[in-house]
C-alpha cells in the first residue's frame, strides 16, 4: 500500500478489501480503522477475479467454508450481497493470475 494509504490510528501499511452493506472499504488489517470507502456498485466494471468470504476480522485468513463466490466482481456481487443483508462482513480476496 502506498503511504496515502498508510493507517493514521496504527500507522500499518497493511490493507484488506471488505464490502457490507453497499460499501467498498480498505481496512487496516493490523486495527481494523477503515482507511477508505467508496460504494461497491463502483467496481463492477472491474474484470479482475476474486474469491468473497465470510469475513473473520481484521488480519484473520477465512476459512475455506466461509467462501461465498469466486469470479469478477460482476459475477459474484448479488451473491454478495445476500450475505451483507444477512449483517456479514465479506472479506475480498484477490485470485492470482496463471
Amino acid at each position: 500500500m502506498s503511504d496515502m494509504l498508510t493507517c493514521t490510528a496504527c500507522g500499518s501499511d497493511k490493507a484488506e478489501p471488505v464490502v457490507h452493506d453497499g460499501s467498498y472499504t480498505l481496512r487496516c488489517a493490523a486495527c481494523g480503522q477503515v482507511i477508505v470507502a467508496t460504494s461497491f456498485m463502483a467496481l463492477l466494471d472491474s474484470e479482475d477475479e476474486w474469491a468473497a468470504f465470510i469475513d473473520a476480522g481484521p488480519g484473520k485468513i477465512p476459512r475455506p467454508e466461509a467462501l461465498v463466490a469466486r469470479g469478477s466482481l460482476r459475477q459474484i456481487s448479488t451473491a454478495i450481497n445476500v450475505a451483507t443483508c444477512k449483517g456479514n462482513f465479506i472479506r475480498l480476496i484477490p485470485e492470482k493470475r496463471e
